[in-house]
């Protein structure tokens, strides 16, 4: 009997040994932030994750020829956030907001789709989402902080602007998610929503990840990590549902995957799509691994972009 409870007694050691280090590395702002580019550079050794890297940086030379201004808001948490605005040389009344992925900021996702809009003659405000890249704050959200914060920089934008303008929102991986959660409560400046490899839910999407890596007791372990992400960040994984959001949309949805995304997988996507009761559409990418639906297919992609641009906004 001791040796059972022992045994008991190690394996529960093992799986909160497990939750805690997981939860640290994976919800705390780490020491030092890494764009994509250097995350993809330490992944060298990945054929596609390479080549993936090489796509950005590409995209970087001409963006840092750019006149970007950095503008600040201060969250409803206190938290000091970053955006930097590029303005279209043709003045416009057209903007993109872009939310980026987990782990990256705004020299990552967005990078690939600015020099496209600015072409289209959109104007184009990327952020740092809190605990990423110059931003604030010290627990990544996961989409709960996130969208709540996007909403307020799609605030600042009516403020400063106008309210006349017109708002693309846009996201991907972790920001796709972000731009779901939003879908029912942007205003009415926002004319429609492209989300690119959304998961339907936080906790979804870990329990997906742990099991592809093998790891045993997967619900004990997510639950000790949720309770733990209630006490330090303040908030239950649960509500990064997005599919409430999704269902009630106030704006027709683009939704974009990768058929081969093993990270967040294309079924979360297509269900999300299923489940959008407002104007919608799914775009799937032939071979495209996670987040890399614009390398695969960046014409077809772009093309998709341009029908959505005509229909609703007119240009």
């Amino acid at each position: 009997m001791n040796k059972i409870i022992l045994a008991g007694a190690a394996a529960a050691g093992l799986v909160a040994e497990m939750a805690v280090h997981g939860y640290m590395d994976i919800m705390a702002k780490p020491m030092k932030v890494q764009s994509v580019i250097s995350y993809f550079a330490n992944k060298a050794n990945d054929k596609n994750m390479e080549a993936f890297h090489n796509f950005t940086a590409k995209k970087m030379e001409w963006i840092n020829k750019c006149d970007t201004e950095k503008v600040s808001i201060t969250s409803q948490r206190g938290d000091i956030l970053r955006g930097y605005l590029t303005m279209a040389k043709k003045k416009s009344r057209v903007f993109v907001f872009f939310a980026h992925g987990y782990r990256t900021d705004h020299n990552g996702d967005p990078a690939n789709f600015m020099r496209y809009y600015l072409e289209k003659g959109i104007n184009f405000l990327s952020v740092d989402h809190v605990a990423s890249g110059e931003s604030g704050g010290n627990w990544v959200g996961f989409n709960y902080f996130e969208h709540k914060d996007s909403l307020d920089w799609i605030e600042y934008l009516i403020s400063r602007f106008g309210k006349d303008i017109k708002i693309i929102i846009h996201g991907v991986s972790m920001g796709g998610s972000t731009i779901c959660q939003m879908a029912n409560k942007v205003p009415e400046q926002v004319v429609f929503a492209v989300a690119d490899c959304p998961y339907t839910n936080a906790l979804e999407e870990f329990e997906y990840a742990v099991k592809s890596f093998g790891i045993k007791y997967t619900k004990v372990v997510l639950n000790a990590f949720n309770a733990m992400n209630k006490k330090f960040a303040g908030f239950d994984l649960n509500e990064t549902d997005v599919r409430r959001a999704v269902i009630n949309s106030r704006v027709p949805m683009l939704f974009v995957h990768g058929k081969k995304d093993t990270f967040v997988p294309t079924k979360m996507g297509v269900e999300l799509f299923n489940l959008c009761q407002n104007e919608k559409e799914l775009f799937l990418v032939e071979h495209a691994a996670h987040a890399q639906s614009i390398m695969y297919d960046e014409t077809g992609y772009h093309k998709k972009l341009d029908e959505w641009i005509e229909k609703y906004l007119k240009m």
